[in-house]
């Protein structure tokens, strides 16, 4: 996505602060199960999805395994 100007304190004609900014959280932890694997559950929260506040707030579970030789 590209950059997005949520608020400003510079004086610019036609800018108006936007209330729809998305924000993105992420939160995840390793898991070491022995010497060569480990996994790593996490979830992702996104609001306002594309900077629209019509959309609905997403959550995604996410889980990564890593083997290690």
């Amino acid at each position: 996505m590209e950059p997005w100007v949520a608020e400003s304190s510079i004086d610019v004609e036609g800018f108006d602060d936007d209330a729809e900014t998305s924000l993105h959280l992420e939160a995840f932890y390793q898991y070491q199960l022995n010497d060569n694997i480990s996994i790593t559950p996490g979830v992702i929260y996104i609001n306002n999805p594309d900077n629209n506040e019509d959309n609905d707030d997403l959550f995604i579970g996410t889980l990564r395994t890593t083997f290690t030789f």
